[in-house]
Formats: C-alpha cells, structure tokens, sequence
C-alpha cells in the first residue's frame, strides 16, 4: 500500500512540473523609447531659468482695469527647483511662478518624429496658490489650468498656433498629477507643450504665491504610419 502511495505521488509531482515548464511564460512588455531631451528638467539651467534642452514660453496681456478679474498675464519667473518636496524624479523641478500677478507660461520642445504616427506626451505637474508661505496648502478653489500640447507639424515654439494638440485642463493642487495628450506627426518633427494659466477672466486670483512645477515627461510613439 505505500509503494501504491509513494508511486501516485511521484506521478503526481511529475504531472506538476511538466505543467509548469510546459506552459508559455509571459512575454515582458518592450520598453518604449523616451523622445524627449531631458525629460526629468535635471540641472543645469539657463540664465533664463528653463532646464537644458527645454525652452520658455509665456503670454502676456495687458492689466487695462487695474484689476485682477480681468485676468490679465504677466511674465511669470522661471528656476529649478531642488526642494525634495517638490521634485517628482531626479533631483530637480522646472518651477514657474509669480506673487500676486497672474500668468500663463510653459516649456516646450522640438522633437524629430515619423509622419503619419502617434505620439503621446505625458509630463508630470503640482501646483500651489495661496496667500501664505509655502508649505501652507494650496486653495483648492484656485484654477492653474494645467495642459499638455502637441502641435502635429513641429512649429517651433508658437504656443497659440491652432494646429496644436491640446489635453483637458487639470488642477493639481499639492500633489503630482499626470497630464497627457496624443497626436498623429503630419511632418518631420513635432513640439511638445507643458502650460500652465491662471489668468482666468472674471475671477480673483492674484494671489501672493501662484506656482507651478513640471517634471517627469516622456514623449513615446505608440502607432506606426498607416501601411
């Protein structure tokens, strides 16, 4: 009888590992490639402020009332960040900001691209609007407008062009937030937008302290041209 049981569970460990070797394992899934020039906005940086490879843009309107419902824009600051507190990865942050004027501004960047493919640009985004020294919380109820763009036929920095690319607003008050967008390259490279705007017309927010911080973007391909 224990030769009988013995014998059963030898086959039954053998049936377990022709099981296991047998069966198809899961292929990993292949890395795709970052396109993006400094991706993480590591140092150095320039005498203007922007992270290398990267370059700034901003709009400014002129403040005809003397008040900020208007929602005027005026040249917000630019300079990395190298508070661990406000650094996604690496060891720095492109930070953008202004005290009690409002603005809209970002960074972008020409990259060589396929026509006829789809890109997708993700970047990584906190923002903080208060009237109280940083690390007091942000009001919620503030809008900074957080977009990412792409424009499809590489223009080079003109961030009002109306062929860009354009994801919803987000509002990531003190916390890291994720913003994306997708667009098909109509030529041989492509322009990448972060932005930020808190020149909301008929609202407040001239506010002390009006700060935005980029980090973490890629820019990967995810459809091949059309055959």
């Amino acid at each position: 009888m224990k030769k009988i049981l013995t014998l059963m569970g030898l086959m039954a460990l053998f049936t377990l590992f022709w099981s296991m070797s047998a069966a198809p394992s899961a292929a990993a899934p292949a890395m795709q490639t970052n396109l993006l020039k400094n991706p993480s906005f590591e140092q150095p940086y320039g005498g203007d402020g922007n992270a290398h490879d990267w370059v700034r843009w901003d709009e400014v309107t002129p403040d005809k009332f003397g008040d900020c419902t208007n929602g005027y824009a005026k040249s917000p600051q630019w300079s990395a960040e190298l508070n661990p507190a406000l650094v996604n990865s690496g060891s720095a942050s492109q930070h953008i900001g202004n005290q009690w004027d409002t603005w809209h501004a970002g960074m972008w960047q020409n990259v060589p691209a396929t026509p006829g493919s789809r890109y997708r640009f993700t970047f990584y985004a906190q923002g903080r609007g208060s009237m109280d020294q940083y690390p007091a919380a942000s009001d919620t109820g503030l809008q900074m407008n957080v977009r990412a763009g792409i424009d499809p036929s590489g223009n080079g920095g003109y961030w009002y062009d109306g062929d860009i690319v354009w994801s919803g607003s987000a509002n990531p008050h003190d916390a890291w937030q994720p913003v994306t967008v997708e667009a098909v390259a109509t030529g041989n490279q492509i322009t990448v937008y972060t932005s930020a705007n808190w020149a909301v017309p008929g609202v407040n927010q001239c506010y002390a302290h009006l700060d935005v911080w980029f980090d973490t973007a890629e820019l990967i391909e995810v459809g091949p041209p059309p055959t």
